[in-house]
């Protein structure tokens, strides 16, 4: 069974996904770069949270190297999230 803890980290992966999806139909449909960087910053959220808990798949790895790998992988989101913030509003193809 899984706890509370396990259950909002599935939520998480989960809207993250949805997360990912969305912004990918928006950069189908306008073709703005920034969208295209959002959807994987969301994706690569998704994916920190399910490395947070390879510890139960893997139980031989390090706590300490999960927890490096999750925090490079939170510095690449916020590092995403900037790069989109701060893109002009111009077409891939300009």
């Amino acid at each position: 069974m899984l706890d509370i803890e396990q259950l909002l980290s599935l939520g998480i992966v989960a809207f993250s996904l949805i997360l990912t999806g969305a912004s990918l139909i928006a950069y189908q449909n306008t073709r703005l770069r920034k969208f295209l960087i959002v959807s994987f910053a969301f994706l690569l959220y998704a994916v920190k949270e399910l490395v947070e808990h390879m510890d139960i798949v893997l139980p031989n790895i390090e706590n300490t190297t999960l927890d490096l790998i999750t925090k490079f992988m939170e510095f690449l989101v916020i590092a995403l999230f900037f790069v989109a913030v701060v893109t002009k509003g111009g077409r891939k193809n300009e």
